[in-house]
């Protein structure tokens, strides 16, 4: 046994400290903040760890969110025209639309919506003539975690405060962001019987939301002006002063099968980011990665994906725990030529029109308002969120009361598989867990000293 000093073991432990401060990571977890017009657009932002705690307080505050499902979306409207009774209408849809999600959804956290009901050609001057139902909303922010095959996808905030984690990555101030042109013929609640050149707008207020809710996929083309070929989003990293580029997944990317061959199409973003970590790893601008991309032999991946989402009833959805793919909810995949925001991200329009699915179309039918679609879809109890919408929501991971214990995925963690990950940022959460790691270090160490110090 070799017995230290009472100073020599306070220098040690003060080497340890020091040593420990010297080790801990400084960089931040980054996040993407989304365009609700365009969910590409994005903006790699910082998102530390923060930890909420488990106090009494903060338990209460939930349970008693958690128990009015009328509070459960937070809608912040900002209505941009000066006729207030229209502003009213929109209100009044926000909050019903609201109530219609939580029916189905037990969420433990409200939902808080930005809002926007503007003329887009007075407030941003897009004056095209294609502004009928102008309009698109997304996560106003997403969050890397960690799935159960070991990669690491993007989740939208609003789910990821479903999942419970007193520590997590920080959030933005609202967890989906809409915006809708005031000039569109819409229909509202009140108003004499909707004509078949208007469209209700609660209806649409309803889909847009579940966009922002998470049913949105990555793929598609953001190589071409004319598009051919379809990857994953487009994400970087920054490791000092370098920039790295990959494709990373969305959460509901996942559970996206190519039907005729039953295959996850996360294995096509493995062998697209074959690239991505070889040759594609000397890139540092972006421009420069998408035409090396192009170039390479993985550009042929990209062109097959594309030829599926080009042909009928070749992609769908895998609701977890089904394996058959007759099981699948079938995406639109019947468009030709592919339209960018409506292929892949609806389910199919001609299988689920009049059936109790109607609601993630990619059109939606003139004339009818929500009500009487769901009436024409047979009257479903859920109303509007059917059964194969509710079975997405439950996969990705919302509770219902028919499954209140979802699938919930991990914050990434240290010994997650960042090299097989489709996550650019991954590297980087590592790096915040383990400063957690040391933090909790340095307060065994701090613990110690107080013992000995008060020790008789």
């Amino acid at each position: 046994m070799i017995l230290f000093k009472s100073s020599s073991l306070l220098v040690l432990l003060l080497l340890l400290t020091i040593t420990s401060l010297a080790n801990i990571p400084t960089t931040n977890a980054q996040c993407y903040e989304h365009n609700p017009l365009k969910i590409s657009d994005k903006e790699l932002v910082e998102c530390p760890l923060v930890d909420d705690g488990d106090d009494e307080e903060s338990l209460k505050k939930r349970q008693n969110t958690s128990s009015n499902s009328t509070q459960m979306f937070q809608i912040k409207l900002t209505c941009g025209i000066s006729d207030r009774a229209i502003c009213a209408k929109v209100n009044t849809a926000f909050a019903a639309a609201g109530t219609i999600i939580s029916a189905t959804l037990n969420l433990k956290e409200p939902v808080t919506v930005n809002a926007t009901f503007i003329d887009f050609c007075k407030s941003m001057g897009d004056c095209g003539n294609s502004g009928f139902l102008t309009l698109g909303a997304a996560p106003a922010r997403t969050i890397p975690m960690q799935d159960l095959d070991g990669k690491q996808r993007f989740y939208p905030q609003a789910l990821v405060k479903q999942f419970g984690y007193t520590t997590h990555s920080s959030y933005s101030a609202y967890d989906i962001v809409a915006m809708f042109n005031s000039v569109a013929n819409f229909w509202f609640d009140g108003d004499p019987p909707i004509r078949t050149s208007q469209s209700d707008f609660l209806f649409v207020i309803v889909h847009e939301l579940v966009h922002g809710l998470g049913f949105t996929s990555s793929w598609d083309d953001y190589l071409n002006d004319v598009p051919e070929a379809l990857t994953p989003d487009l994400g970087g990293t920054t490791k000092g002063s370098r920039r790295q580029y990959q494709f990373v997944e969305y959460a509901f990317d996942q559970y996206i099968v190519v039907i005729p061959q039953n295959k996850n199409l996360s294995i096509y973003t493995d062998q697209e980011n074959v690239f991505s970590k070889g040759t594609g790893n000397k890139y540092t601008n972006i421009d420069d990665f998408a035409q090396g991309f192009v170039d390479s032999p993985q550009y042929a991946v990209a062109k097959q994906l594309f030829n599926y989402a080009t042909t009928s009833n070749s992609l769908g959805f895998m609701p977890r725990g089904t394996k058959d793919p007759n099981d699948a909810i079938i995406l639109e995949t019947s468009l030709n030529p592919y339209q960018q925001g409506s292929s892949i991200s609806h389910v199919d329009y001609s299988k689920y029109t009049n059936t109790s699915d109607f609601l993630m179309r990619y059109l939606q039918d003139r004339g009818v308002s929500l009500q009487n679609a769901v009436l024409n879809g047979g009257d479903y109890k859920g109303g509007a969120i059917g059964p194969q919408l509710k079975s997405v929501f439950e996969t990705l991971g919302y509770a219902t009361q028919d499954n209140p214990n979802p699938y919930r995925p991990s914050p990434p963690s240290p010994n997650s598989k960042t090299d097989d990950s489709s996550s650019s940022d991954a590297p980087k959460f590592n790096l915040i867990y383990s400063s957690l790691r040391m933090q909790s270090l340095l307060s065994i160490i701090v613990m110690f000293f107080a013992w000995y110090i008060t020790r008789d």
